[in-house]
């Protein structure tokens, strides 16, 4: 006969071992998106700290934002790629308002 106690064990510990699976995939999650965030505050800092004369310059500072941007959804990660890119304007947009309007329609 099946012992009631031994099913109830066994499914505890089915129980416990996914919800630390869970946890440990949740805690993955949210550390790439934390970094996509210090990725996107850093990307800004880059375009929001000289004063750009030459256009082509900051042109090309804006594509390697975008490339970053870009790194996320090649690598299958498209919330992290948008939280890059919500970091990045938001924080452009607190910055320098200005630029923030030339850089988005």
């Amino acid at each position: 006969m099946v012992n009631l106690r031994n099913i109830f064990v066994i499914g505890l510990f089915c129980l416990l071992f996914f919800s630390c699976k869970q946890t440990e995939e949740t805690e993955g999650i949210t550390a790439e998106i934390t970094a996509a965030q210090m990725e996107g505050r850093r990307a800004a800092g880059i375009i929001l700290g000289p004063e750009w004369k030459d256009t082509t310059k900051l042109q090309m500072a804006l594509i390697e934002a975008k490339a970053k941007q870009s790194q996320y959804l090649i690598d299958g990660k498209p919330e992290c790629a948008a939280v890059f890119d919500s970091t990045f304007m938001s924080t452009i947009r607190t910055v320098n308002p200005t630029l923030a309007k030339k850089l988005k329609p």
